[in-house]
């Protein structure tokens, strides 16, 4: 696909998304199809696909709780082929190391993050030393060279707002208090979570958890959930809190 058919491509989901997230499902001259949204799990060295349900189960409740239109099934591209995703809402899932991007993938993924795209790396390890961990850092110094260490983000960061109100980051693992990432600017296009988050929300085809929490469950799990759906959502409306510019369609559907 040619840097023109890309960035069109591009366009076209960056503004359905905005239309998405403001609850326009159909328009006489807009093609639902084109709006909807697809989340995308990144294949990388092994046990990338370990929670297979985990993105389905999350489109789902979104689907339900938030009114936006997220496909069923996810895509599944190779970290070589992000750029050519429909919707770049990027989950880069693992336990062990993984190799970093080509050259030109490198700066096709930087161009992407910073249009509006998104990438959330899920420690299923948990260590703060892990080779998952070191691989995502060596990942985005590859992607930003001039940002090459993520930083903890702060307790009043939008991703903790953007939807549900939280306090601190859940997941299957209870190993970090904390998120980390690279921010540009007022947005993080790239955000890293210690705790395994997709492990919290995988089901078998039954609805049966697959995974016990560490510490927990119950309502705990539901934190979990709350997480991810802001994750999808701030991926859509950015810093639009942070700004004071929250759409009031998106502000009603906001819960505690």
């Amino acid at each position: 696909m040619g840097e023109q058919m890309k960035r069109r491509t591009f366009m076209k989901w960056t503004a359905g998304s905005v239309l998405a997230s403001a609850g326009i499902t159909a328009t006489a001259n807009v093609n639902l199809q084109d709006l909807s949204v697809q989340l995308a799990l990144v294949q990388h060295g092994s046990n990338w696909k370990a929670r297979p349900r985990a993105l389905i189960r999350l489109a789902a409740e979104i689907r339900k709780r938030c009114n936006i239109p997220l496909r069923h099934r996810y895509s599944e591209p190779t970290l070589n082929q992000i750029a050519n995703c429909a919707t770049p809402i990027l989950f880069l899932s693992g336990n062990s190391s993984f190799k970093p991007p080509s050259s030109e993938a490198a700066r096709e993924l930087r161009w992407i993050l910073d249009s509006g795209g998104f990438l959330f790396f899920d420690d299923q390890d948990g260590r703060s030393d892990s080779p998952f961990y070191k691989s995502a850092v060596a990942f985005m110094a590859k992607v930003y060279p001039e940002t090459p260490e993520p930083r903890i983000l702060p307790a009043d960061h939008t991703i903790y707002q953007s939807y549900y109100l939280l306090k601190e980051p859940r997941g299957r693992l209870s190993r970090a208090d904390f998120l980390e990432g690279w921010p540009r600017g007022k947005f993080t296009p790239a955000i890293f979570s210690h705790n395994d988050l997709l492990g919290a929300l995988e089901a078998d085809q039954s609805g049966n958890w697959r995974y016990n929490l560490e510490i927990g469950g119950g309502f705990r799990r539901e934190l979990c959930f709350r997480l991810a759906i802001n994750l999808v959502y701030y991926s859509l409306t950015l810093n639009y809190k942070k700004d004071r510019a929250f759409p009031p369609v998106l502000k009603r559907r906001r819960r505690q």
